[in-house]
């Protein structure tokens, strides 16, 4: 398989179109949902690949997936991009078709056009999508349905608990006997309530507990042998700080690449090359065991792209890209 098939690939999962350079561009247009009224079945949204020859102008993406798989510079990257390109076209001439995997077949026309047919990839079918087409009856077959439908007669449950008539004629006495006692009072003389006071609680401690403040609770602790009280005020806490929340980062995200290196250490010595009063937001991108040294990042493309086009000013720069990240 050409080298040139597996980036390719992976570049039409993360964007809409993917141009090779004096070739052509692959665009994923999408499909609206659809209801086929003859098999009663509806068709979600998904997307289709097609091919356009008149989009040859290289927009830098597959250089830029060059040099992150190979590490290499942009030129070297853009000259191996060249290199698979004619190569592709050598085998339109002698072979009259080209397989690029999963994504479709380039085929040479009798005009000596290039024509396109795409594959039965799922890369960019319903699938990927995660939805399928699903059945739909009309109104009239469900109600035909339910009409035709016989339901058994519900069945009733009775359960009968045998009682024992004189059990029950106990019970009957025994609550009436119940009922007589407690409507008979007893008379009771006063109570004088010191004659309950123990006589090692001294009368102080009443009295100073009920003087306590009504909105403070308080806990008093008497001693047998010391005679002496403590008194606790129990306070409630204030409220627990809440914890700061860490905003997530938006997605997709728009980073001007200045450099790919394969260790941190290359990382840390290309950082420090940099200066940093005309990059002040220099930093590291780490993904799939790749860094990637950014001088800024945006959440809009068109302020990522008049970035760029700034920095590439400077000569030290002229190699910088742009590196998008969905997730």
């Amino acid at each position: 398989m050409l080298r040139i098939v597996s980036h390719l690939e992976h570049l039409l999962r993360l964007h809409d179109c993917v141009v090779i350079p004096q070739l052509g561009g692959f665009v994923l247009q999408a499909v609206p949902a659809s209801y086929d009224a003859g098999e009663h079945l509806f068709y979600p949204m998904h997307k289709e690949i097609v091919f356009n020859p008149s989009l040859k102008h290289t927009d830098g993406l597959l250089p830029g997936e060059y040099m992150n798989a190979y590490s290499v510079s942009f030129n070297r990257a853009l000259r191996m991009v060249e290199e698979d390109v004619e190569e592709i076209k050598t085998l339109l001439f002698k072979e009259l078709k080209v397989s690029l995997g999963n994504v479709g077949t380039l085929r040479r026309g009798e005009e000596g056009n290039t024509v396109f047919l795409p594959g039965d990839s799922v890369f960019f079918s319903v699938n990927a999508y995660g939805l399928s087409s699903f059945p739909l009856k009309e109104w009239e077959a469900l109600q035909q349905e339910k009409a035709s439908m016989v339901l058994p007669p519900a069945k009733r449950n009775t359960y009968y608990i045998p009682i024992n008539r004189a059990i029950l004629r106990g019970i009957a006495s025994s609550a009436a006997a119940i009922a007589l006692f407690l409507m008979i009072s007893t008379p009771v003389k006063e109570v004088n309530p010191s004659a309950y006071t123990a006589s090692f609680i001294p009368t102080e401690i009443v009295k100073t507990s009920n003087k306590a403040k009504p909105n403070t609770p308080t806990t008093t602790i008497a001693g047998a042998t010391s005679g002496n009280v403590t008194t606790a005020t129990l306070s409630s806490s204030s409220s627990a700080a809440k914890p700061k929340v860490e905003k997530e980062e938006k997605y997709p995200m728009y980073y001007v690449i200045i450099g790919s290196v394969k260790t941190r250490k290359q990382a840390d010595d290309l950082m420090a090359e940099v200066d940093r009063t005309t990059l002040k937001h220099v930093n590291k991108l780490v993904k799939d065991d790749k860094i990637r040294i950014y001088a800024n990042k945006f959440a809009d493309k068109s302020k990522a792209e008049v970035y760029l086009s700034k920095i590439r000013q400077n000569t030290k720069y002229k190699d910088a890209w742009l590196y998008t990240r969905n997730k």
